[in-house]
């Protein structure tokens, strides 16, 4: 019915009324000003802390973020990945040997006659001076028939299937993207400071709706490009090419964009995903980049007054239109780099002829296909707003919201304390003392404070404002590991903890609500020092209201299926709070083998948990961690109150504390180290005297985590069963 009422009415008032209905059901969705921005700010700072701390490292590189993730041109029905670039700065990419570089690997874009309008092959050079390389010097520099040295796209790739076979993880490759996992995109690519000559009519071509501005084109000019390593798909020397991918300028020109454009955008990939390519029925695809370009070129050609909310339906139809004359002339420009088309390798002409036909239909119906969306219930929330009844169950719009804004938060949080210990702190602790691992952090520290990271363009703002945050943050987790370490080893040789150790957990207190705050309270407790330790540990039972999240960088958990506290995502939306905000997140406590001595003794054993071989079945999502003491929060909150009370012969609040650690370990949708609490509880247990109840608490916790868990170390302490 909707179908035929839709298809029946042309345009004007019924456009224009159907156009706010649409504009409502994607502002339910998400897809409103405040969540793009949200978006954005998540994914920028993901960007500037995995940059920060690989530099921190050593690496001479750059990460960046694209796609609909940091462009916030998604919705949770989309089910988007993450799509990651790491550009290796060492490499000098020139297109004349007066732009050698001294002290870096240069490398010269060649246009090889064999060489499509987007792809450059990349001739090698001497280390020492600026001429060609005249013998290869791996199995990845080919010498072709015109004698120059070309470097293969095949190395990065090679690399990184290695690296994944090493780690027991397992490969997945699609084009010039290499992951471990179907939910990220990673490409590893080198910058180009300059563009070449295929954008130079971008930059001069008339513009009926003046945009890009002139100070847009001139930061574009500036912005440069990257060279990833992917040939053309009918080439024959496909693994010798490179494309030229101007991804920084489409982020720039993505973020230029107002709410109405988002939404005409959003609205064309979800047409895209659940009408035109279910009918395509797998025989190729059109791609959210396709509809990208469409909008850059309707943007460019539409007068600013036709990008209003009560024209959206003018305006999707004017970006399909588009498409279908492209598909009807074969060709689909790129929107900066002339001769391209962008149906190579995706559709071919039987395949085009399709698409042209689907998109016909939801032409002529006046968008009418719409009805029949299913991601994110938009059909049905466009039906909803057509007859103003309510005929579905569907999520609210503020619910909605939330759920965004949660998912960011824990997503951010989660990854951002996975790079500060799987990056920095896996390296350094394996092997060194703990006096070694002191000297270690506190280089990293003055690195760090002395440290200036690799020079962004100025109209990347948007991503050198969050450094200094990323900054404050790297500092005192070092500093959190330093101050633990540092009095691990006062506590092992009996000495005085001083003033500057004092003063490192000082400075790394404010890391999140509880972790550092419960790593003194341990320290505490392990040197005697009871009635402080009590202080602390009721500032942070204080502190941990049911307003803060749990979070984990140890990945026993997806970010992508972690469900927030409820009156955490309340608290974020409706105060309008940072979703990076430190003081409403609790990490997992984490205890490198060198600071033991800060911590109970029962958490010495998750630090050998590994017995019998379980090295060879470590799950490949946590491997990093195996090596150290990690406990939840809450639990280890408790814990330590148990323990803290029991020695200060406090028998009522030692048993409100281990019926507190209960109730926690039953909390499962927010604990990330199940098995590790159950260990705590069986360890209450055994100091209770109740052996039996000790030992059913060691058995549930091997259940949840049969392998590379301490409680077959317990359960072969308390049973003599080896």
């Amino acid at each position: 019915m909707i179908l035929c009422m839709m298809a029946g009415f042309a345009s004007g008032w019924f456009y224009d009324v159907m156009s706010l209905r649409l504009v409502a059901a994607l502002e339910d969705i998400g897809v409103t000003e405040l969540i793009v921005g949200r978006r954005r700010h998540a994914f920028l700072m993901d960007e500037s802390a995995l940059t920060e701390i690989l530099q921190l490292r050593g690496n001479n590189v750059v990460c960046y973020h694209f796609g609909s993730m940091t462009e916030g041109t998604t919705t949770p029905g989309m089910w988007s990945d993450v799509d990651t670039l790491t550009s290796d700065e060492f490499v000098n990419i020139i297109f004349d040997w007066p732009e050698w570089e001294g002290g870096k690997y240069n490398l010269l874009m060649v246009k090889h006659a064999t060489c499509s309008p987007q792809h450059y092959r990349l001739q090698a050079t001497q280390s020492g001076l600026p001429l060609a390389l005249a013998v290869p010097y791996d199995e990845y520099c080919v010498r072709d028939t015109d004698g120059r040295i070309y470097i293969s796209n095949q190395e990065l790739g090679h690399i990184l299937q290695q690296d994944s076979a090493e780690s027991n993880l397992p490969y997945i490759h699609s084009g010039p993207s290499h992951s471990s996992s179907e939910s990220f995109d990673s490409v590893l690519a080198y910058r180009c400071r300059k563009l070449p000559t295929e954008c130079n009519s971008w930059f001069t071509r008339p513009r009926p709706g003046n945009w890009p501005t002139p100070e847009m084109l001139q930061t574009a000019r500036e912005l440069g490009c990257f060279l990833v390593p992917d040939g053309h798909c009918d080439s024959e020397f496909s693994s010798l090419e490179w494309r030229v991918s101007p991804s920084l300028i489409e982020r720039h020109l993505m973020f230029s964009m107002t709410s109405i454009h988002i939404q005409c955008y959003v609205t064309i990939k979800l047409l895209k995903k659940d009408i035109i390519n279910p009918y395509l029925n797998g025989e190729g695809k059109l791609t959210s980049f396709h509809c990208k370009t469409a909008l850059f070129f309707a943007r460019e050609q539409l007068q600013p007054d036709m990008w209003t909310v009560d024209r959206l339906f003018d305006c999707v139809i004017y970006c399909l239109k588009l498409i279908r004359d492209w598909t009807i002339e074969g060709h689909f420009p790129h929107y900066i780099m002339d001769e391209v088309n962008l149906f190579d390798g995706k559709l071919n002409s039987e395949q085009r002829n399709k698409l042209r036909s689907i998109l016909d239909i939801i032409i002529d119906t006046h968008l009418a296909p719409l009805a029949f969306v299913e991601a994110d219930d938009l059909g049905v929330r466009l039906l909803h707003n057509v007859y103003t009844v309510a005929i579905w169950d569907m999520t609210p719009r503020k619910a909605v919201c939330q759920k965004i804004t949660g998912f960011l938060s824990v997503y951010c949080n989660t990854y951002r304390l996975l790079f500060l210990g799987s990056l920095v702190l896996s390296d350094a602790s394996a092997n060194h003392t703990p006096d070694v691992l002191c000297m270690y952090l506190h280089s990293l520290i003055t690195r760090r404070q002395t440290f200036q990271q690799l020079h962004r363009h100025h109209s990347e703002q948007t991503i050198c404002r969050y450094d200094a945050v990323n900054k404050d943050c790297i500092r005192k987790y070092l500093y959190q590991h330093l101050a633990s370490t540092a009095a691990s080893i006062c506590l092992q040789h009996g000495m005085q903890i001083g003033n500057r150790i004092w003063s490192w957990y000082s400075a790394a207190i404010d890391t999140d609500v509880a972790s550092t705050r419960l790593k003194l309270a341990s320290m505490l407790y392990c040197k005697g020092e009871l009635m402080m330790a009590v202080d602390v540990l009721e500032d942070v039972e204080r502190r941990y209201d049911n307003t803060v999240q749990a979070i984990c960088g140890c990945l026993t958990k997806s970010p992508f299926k972690i469900q927030p506290r409820e009156s955490f995502v309340e608290l974020l939306y409706e105060e309008d709070t940072d979703v990076l905000s430190s003081n409403k997140v609790a990490h997992c406590v984490r205890f490198l083998r060198q600071e033991a001595f800060c911590a109970p003794p029962i958490l010495h054993y998750e630090m050998v948990r590994e017995v019998e071989g379980d090295f060879r079945h470590r799950y490949p999502e946590v491997f990093t961690w195996l090596e150290w003491a990690v406990v939840d929060s809450r639990p280890f909150l408790h814990y330590l109150k148990y323990l803290t009370f029991r020695s200060l012969g406090l028998r009522h609040r030692q048993v409100q504390a281990v019926h507190s650690l209960l109730l926690s370990a039953m909390d499962i949708q927010n604990l990330f180290h199940s098995e590790t609490a159950m260990n705590l509880i069986g360890h209450c247990f055994e100091m209770e005297g109740i052996p039996d109840l000790a030992l059913f608490a060691f058995q549930t916790s091997r259940d949840l985590m049969p392998r590379a868990n301490a409680a077959n170390l317990h359960i072969r302490r308390l049973t003599g069963v080896l």
